[in-house]
């Protein structure tokens, strides 16, 4: 697995290498330095409303049981280990669900609702390439190179959205499915918790459409950061185009899912579709090298703060296990 993954990073690595050689690096540079540390503030600012977005399509599945802080932050760990550390988002996700755990949830409902948001996000996902491909299509069919594809490329990306849409009413459809998949007799003891927990979530179907429905505004919202950034680099695009790019752009990651932190996919997929309105490849460019940066600026402290709460953690339980096995010494010389 270690190897696989390996060689998926230097896959996209070469990737990244044979764009840059396309490109002229001092257009992209020229828009970076434009936009100043007032611009850079506007970008990382509406990258944190843009997480809250996101975040709040687990809110329905949690309830009362957690804050608007906790929920926050383990959406934000989620995006930030999948965007910066060396493995695909699917660690991320698994990170995520840790944040539950330490925030208070019971490991085996934390799980469950990792499950169940993970799969209401994908069924917006799926509605939101749907979207996506209607606000694209007629600046497809203008482009000379994509034009004679159109169909080819709308047909990929509704199987693909079907694809996403099928899994999702899978497990909407019975949770023994997730039961199935994710072994819960590994979980010990905690096996009819989990059992219990997603049975109980999945037939909860106000708040699983509530989910849903936050999810799609929140990739729309992703659209709208897309749109903020490319003010921010003066240039002129609309909010619908902006929602159309970072539709396609997030349904080429979802593809390439086994990527790391889609290194080179997400550099080429901006590339590719700047053009198609009315930008250029390098300001594409530009735009995916400054949501890297903004994934660093916020997801790195971020990150620091996991490790910082994770050290404390395990210090306490280790002063407690040294005082629970002085006090069982204690007893037995008594």
């Amino acid at each position: 697995m270690k190897a696989l993954t390996g060689l998926f990073w230097a896959a996209g690595f070469l990737l990244l290498f044979f764009l840059v050689l396309r490109l002229d690096p001092a257009v992209v540079w020229d828009s970076l330095a434009g936009i100043g540390w007032a611009g850079f503030g506007l970008v990382l600012l509406a990258g944190l409303v843009l997480t809250a977005c996101l975040a709040s399509g687990l809110y329905p599945l949690l309830a009362s049981d957690a804050s608007l802080k906790l929920i926050f932050a383990a959406r934000q760990l989620r995006d930030s280990a999948g965007d910066i550390l060396p493995f695909t988002q699917i660690g991320g996700m698994a990170l995520g669900v840790r944040v539950l755990v330490l925030g208070g949830i019971a490991p085996a409902r934390a799980i469950a609702v990792g499950v169940v948001d993970v799969t209401t996000e994908l069924m917006a996902q799926g509605l939101f390439i749907l979207l996506g491909i209607g606000l694209a299509a007629p600046a497809i069919a203008a482009d000379p190179k994509l034009g004679p594809y159109l169909g080819w490329l709308v047909g990929f990306a509704i199987l693909f959205a079907a694809a996403i849409f099928g899994f999702a009413l899978l497990q909407l459809g019975g949770s023994h499915l997730a039961e199935k998949w994710l072994r819960p007799r590994a979980m010990g003891a905690g096996a009819a918790t989990f059992r219990a927990a997603i049975h109980l979530l999945y037939r909860q179907r106000s708040r699983i459409l509530l989910s849903v429905l936050l999810h799609l505004l929140g990739w729309c919202a992703s659209g709208l950061w897309l749109w903020i950034v490319c003010l921010a680099l003066g240039q002129s695009l609309s909010p619908l185009s902006a929602i159309a790019i970072q539709s396609l752009l997030d349904g080429l990651r979802s593809a390439t899912v086994f990527i790391p932190a889609a290194i080179g996919i997400q550099e080429a997929g901006y590339a590719a579709l700047a053009p198609l309105f009315g930008l250029t490849p390098e300001t594409g460019l530009a735009m995916s090298i400054l949501r890297r940066a903004r994934d660093i600026a916020i997801g790195v402290p971020a990150l620091l703060i996991w490790q910082v709460v994770e050290a404390r953690r395990a210090r306490r339980q280790s002063v407690a296990a040294a005082a629970g096995e002085q006090y069982m010494m204690g007893q037995k010389r008594d």
